[in-house]
């Protein structure tokens, strides 16, 4: 990770770590095709240890430490997981351990782990098979290139622009094969949303990497004419593309 990608991270970490649900909840999706945590849900049991690699500010694996024996958060950002150890006091939690770590060289024992998940988060295949258990799996969920395709063609630059759409997951496919995985699932959707007004779209791209460098002030015009060709009776009209991947250690 860059230093100027780990200030970033920090950065949000300690704002509100990896927490959208203040504008979740006011937008609008049409075309979603799955949720990552009911993906996951399906294949926890009480026996099952689970490693979530980018946990951020463990918001998602809290709400399903219920269903396994233990799950360990890692992340890069110091700041993400001291937010993430904040929540799991809240929580009241005793089976989540959350720790700075590099997905790159993992810190853990060969064939540890029952399940690995990364949810928008960079993952080694090599580390990923070598901590998995034998017939273990790992489920992932990425961001599309052609995701905020109308923001990122207005700012004129963006996380994958210009990219084609599908290249991502053949790559990770491919190298999740390369090191003797089956892949048991593999999913697309480019859903519709709609954003309620140009203020939660604004938070959006203040706290995650979808436009890089993205200044609120400076940016002013393009957000002005993004609410001008995209408003909608329904809200700030874009779009999300996910991809998922289930594969299992063979």
């Amino acid at each position: 990770m860059m230093q100027q990608e780990k200030n970033f991270y920090d950065e949000v970490g300690k704002n509100i770590g990896w927490d959208f649900s203040i504008i979740e909840s006011r937008k609008i999706i049409k075309g979603k095709k799955w949720d990552f945590l009911r993906v996951v849900k399906q294949f926890l049991n009480k026996d099952k240890i689970l490693l979530d690699i980018g946990t951020g500010g463990g918001e998602k694996i809290l709400q399903i430490s219920y269903f396994c024996k233990k799950i360990v958060g890692i992340d890069n950002s110091l700041e993400m997981v001291n937010k993430s150890n904040e929540n799991l006091v809240k929580s009241g939690r005793k089976n989540i351990e959350f720790r700075v770590a590099d997905s790159k060289k993992l810190s853990f024992n060969n064939n540890f782990f029952d399940i690995i998940t990364a949810r928008h988060a960079p993952f080694s295949s090599k580390e990923v098979t070598r901590v998995l258990k034998k017939g273990g799996l790992f489920i992932t969920q990425q961001v599309g290139e052609g995701d905020k395709k109308n923001i990122k063609k207005l700012f004129g630059r963006g996380q994958s622009f210009g990219k084609k759409s599908g290249n991502l997951i053949r790559r990770y496919i491919q190298e999740l094969e390369d090191v003797g995985f089956k892949i048991i699932r593999k999913d697309h959707y480019n859903a519709i949303e709609y954003y309620k007004d140009i203020k939660d779209i604004t938070f959006l791209l203040e706290h995650t990497p979808i436009i890089p460098k993205f200044n609120h002030y400076k940016d002013q015009k393009i957000l002005k004419k993004l609410e001008k060709k995209c408003k909608t009776n329904k809200g700030i009209k874009t779009n999300s593309e996910r991809f998922l991947i289930v594969a299992q250690k063979l």
